[in-house]
């Protein structure tokens, strides 16, 4: 048993060290920022970048089983998706939400799902936080090219331009 596990250690550790040796290559040309955004764009990557100009602390990321489960969301079409909320959702509005669509033909229909999610948060926040419920009545939802997005909070517009100019 000793001997397979250790086997399987040496293995991870090759394909590791021989991930490593591939990346030490020459780097690639930089892609281009005219028209659609990098095939290798991330959601990850479009969050940081709102992110870093949010002013929000600590966050909660939404689990995967609840894009179905309980936003209605058809997590199949989603090829990618990096989706925040406060982590006290029921005093603070703050929500980053980004959407890489495997499935194109869906963005009008997520963002329909979205623009609901927003209408429902607002219609609780009016009745506890006056301040809440205007960050809610400023978000939009975006969508560019196979990214669907959204912003809640005090600084939506910076967060909205910074994912804006990647994902041109």
């Amino acid at each position: 048993m000793k001997k397979i596990v250790f086997a399987l250690i040496a293995l991870v550790l090759t394909a590791a060290f021989a991930a490593c040796l591939a990346c030490t290559g020459k780097p690639s040309e930089p892609a281009s920022t005219e028209g659609a955004a990098s095939p290798d764009l991330t959601a990850a990557d479009v969050y940081s970048a709102a992110n870093a100009v949010s002013g929000f602390g600590a966050m909660t990321a939404v689990p995967k089983a609840d894009l179905s489960d309980i936003y209605g969301i058809d997590a199949s079409k989603v090829a990618d998706y990096a989706w925040y909320v406060s982590e006290n959702p029921s005093l603070n509005a703050d929500e980053i939400a980004v959407f890489k669509l495997a499935d194109a033909s869906y963005a009008n229909e997520l963002k329909g799902i979205c623009e609901a999610r927003i209408a429902r948060q607002l219609s609780v926040a009016e009745t506890y936080s006056p301040d809440e419920a205007g960050k809610l009545q400023n978000a939009s939802v975006t969508v560019a090219g196979s990214f669907v997005y959204y912003c809640v909070g005090s600084a939506s517009d910076a967060m909205t331009n910074a994912i804006a100019e990647l994902v041109k």
